[in-house]
């Protein structure tokens, strides 16, 4: 039976050890990067927020134009009655 010595456990021990090193320094910049989308998803979010705000203005503002538009029209319908009714 072969016999296991000391400097042959701290071998094992020092591979053990540099590849969890390694394997850390892995994890971090995985966590780097994934730190990084995780911020560049939250700028697009907030981006896509703002752009909501933005057509929600426009959309009022076209609703308002529409109302106006009919709100003319009408006063113009209104006045030809007048006129055809009041003139002979």
């Amino acid at each position: 039976m072969p016999t296991v010595t000391d400097n042959d456990l701290q071998e094992l021990k020092d591979l053990i050890n540099e590849r969890f090193d390694k394997l850390d320094d892995q994890i971090q910049a995985l966590d780097h990067r994934l730190s990084l989308y995780a911020t560049m998803t939250d700028e697009r979010l907030e981006a896509i927020k703002e752009n909501l705000a933005d057509l929600k203005k426009q959309s009022d503002k076209q609703d308002n134009r529409l109302w106006v538009l009919i709100s003319a029209m009408f006063m113009a319908l209104i006045g030809l009655l007048f006129k055809i009714s009041l003139n002979p």
